[in-house]
């Protein structure tokens, strides 16, 4: 039988502050070497988040996901905006996408910009230096005295990319220039605002909570079996690669003392006993290949660096499943989902699309269908303008796929008290119907002072910059191979 067993390490402080930085274009880096296994809500998370065209997006601080994650965090946070669960969720699926783009920009500018090494180091200079603007040398000289080698290369590599995806975003999107024919338009269409009500059928949870068939299930393992190789594995979790390194020879010399030391020295004493289990349970695909595919018959192994801490890893066996009980059903099933996800997205969104068309028609009042099935009403709090980003209802709920450009597309093509068909969005079906509109003054325009107006500009231009990425995000993203892991 395959072991259900995952551990829970125990939540770590970073041991370096957020690092800043001012290059090409502007730059803001979080430079905290460890990996963020459990957010601050204190709850598991899976080694890797998701990956675009075969490259991993993995869950840590310095990752795209990571960094993206912890600037919207602290964005929401300092609006005095309290983030509950579901606030989360939205903020997960904001970071993914940035982190999907950051991949992408990152491909293009490999090929156009190079980050010479001095800026790398500049940039790790940068952080220690305090709020009088004093350079702690010592303190800097510490850090890369305590710091393994393959620390600082991940460092380094997290840098290089974000400053790459920095510059290369900032030439291919900051240039836009606005005119006077332009900022008329612009200020017409980003202050009107709209009030809707809306339907919606969220396909994407329902998928998510469908049962899974046995035969589907069983045939994803025949077809895909080497991908669950299973090790047969026990572990002793450090904080210190210097205590790793030492115990790791010791242990060398009598490996007798390997339970003795787990249960005396290693963070995960209930639970280092991992048994057998798949690359997708081990905390990042680096740790799984220095297990499956670097281990030269080697039953234990040097010291290994993942998710902010050291792991002494004795390696027991490994083998093939035979069966697909074999292997962790959970996994099993997020791996299965994972590969098919758009097609069953896309059949559910059919059906539920069916459903919806037959509740609404002829349907005057939507609210009176809220609770009908998978059926919910929902009315933002107050009227919106093109572009405005993910809305709320009065009470603080938020509205599903209100953040998409699909979403906004359908609402500012409708007409006054029409309701719209059924309509695909990004992760469900919906009927939208228009109540009010709000249009600008436009002749408040030519009455503004310089300053105002350029102000007005500035917004402007900055709005037009973001509604082209999305632009370009949208088109890069279509045609990349994007998977995302489910890591509630």
């Amino acid at each position: 039988m395959s072991s259900s067993k995952k551990f829970v390490p125990k939540k770590k402080s970073p041991v370096v502050k957020t690092l800043q930085w001012l290059g090409v274009s502007a730059v803001s880096i979080l430079l905290i070497v460890y990996f963020l296994v459990v957010d601050t809500r204190g709850s598991q998370r899976t080694p890797t988040i998701g990956s675009v065209n075969g490259t991993p997006i993995y869950y840590t601080s310095t990752s795209p996901y990571g960094r993206a994650f912890k600037q919207i965090e602290a964005y929401y946070q300092s609006l005095g905006i309290q983030i509950n669960n579901e606030m989360y969720k939205y903020i997960e699926d904001l970071a993914f996408r940035r982190a999907v783009s950051t991949i992408l920009l990152n491909d293009v500018a490999r090929k156009n910009i190079n980050v010479s090494d001095n800026f790398i180091v500049d940039a790790m200079k940068s952080e220690f230096i305090d709020t009088n603007g004093v350079y702690n040398e010592m303190a800097y000289e510490s850090f890369i005295k305590n710091s393994t080698q393959a620390e600082k290369l991940r460092i380094e590599k997290d840098l290089r990319e974000s400053i790459l995806s920095q510059t290369v975003a900032s030439e291919l999107f900051s240039s836009i220039k606005i005119n006077a024919l332009d900022m008329q338009r612009e200020y017409k269409k980003n202050l009107t605002k709209r009030d809707i009500e809306m339907l919606y059928i969220d396909a994407a949870a329902i998928v998510q909570s469908n049962e899974i068939a046995v035969n589907d299930l069983e045939k994803y393992f025949t077809d895909n079996k080497t991908n669950f190789v299973q090790a047969d594995v026990s572990w002793i979790m450090l904080e210190s690669g210097g205590v790793a390194d030492n115990l790791y020879k010791t242990l060398k010399d009598d490996i007798t003392l390997f339970e003795k030391s787990a249960l005396e020295k290693g963070l995960n004493t209930n639970n280092y006993k991992l048994g057998y289990i798949t690359k997708m349970q081990m905390p990042s695909d680096d740790f799984a290949n220095k297990i499956f595919s670097d281990n030269k018959g080697e039953k234990l192994l040097q010291p290994i660096y993942a998710n902010g801490y050291y792991y002494v890893v004795l390696v027991n066996d490994i083998r093939m499943p035979e069966k697909y009980t074999d292997v962790n059903q959970d996994v099993l099933k997020r791996e299965y989902l994972n590969a098919n996800i758009n097609t069953l997205l896309e059949a559910e969104k059919t059906k539920q699309a069916e459903v919806l068309k037959a509740a609404a028609t002829n349907v005057n009042n939507l609210q009176r269908l809220n609770g009908n099935g998978y059926i919910r009403y929902y009315k933002p709090a107050s009227p919106f303008s093109y572009n405005q980003g993910r809305l709320n209802t009065a009470d603080g709920t938020i509205i599903p796929d209100s953040s998409t450009e699909s979403f906004y597309n359908h609402v500012f093509s409708l007409q006054t008290n029409t309701v719209s068909d059924v309509i695909k969005l990004d992760n469900g079906v919906a009927v939208i119907k228009l109540i009010s509109e709000e249009k600008p003054n436009m002749a408040t325009l030519a009455t503004l002072n310089a300053a105002t107006r350029s102000r007005i500009r500035r917004e402007l231009s900055s709005q037009r910059i973001n509604n082209i990425q999305i632009e370009w995000e949208n088109e890069h993203i279509a045609k990349a191979r994007v998977k995302k892991h489910n890591i509630r």
